[in-house]
């Protein structure tokens, strides 16, 4: 993908965005003012993937995620 492309793109998905939290860590980390810059865009991949996977009803019900933190305690 292009700059031009890539750009487009970003302005398209940023005018639809309604998170507040998100777009301003966007800015933060296009403005270059951050020191955790990348730290920041992890957690920002981070928390789109879960909206993503919560939105396709990917999701564990909380026994479920009992088990498997008391299978990785075993361990």
């Amino acid at each position: 993908m292009n700059a031009l492309a890539l750009r487009t793109e970003l302005s398209e998905l940023i005018s639809k965005e309604k998170n507040v939290s998100l777009l301003e860590v966007l800015k933060d980390i296009l403005s270059g003012g951050s020191k955790n810059a990348l730290l920041k865009a992890k957690f920002t991949a981070r928390a789109l993937k879960a909206e993503d996977d919560l939105a396709a009803g990917q999701v564990m019900s909380t026994t479920q995620v009992r088990a498997r933190l008391a299978s990785r305690k075993k361990k």
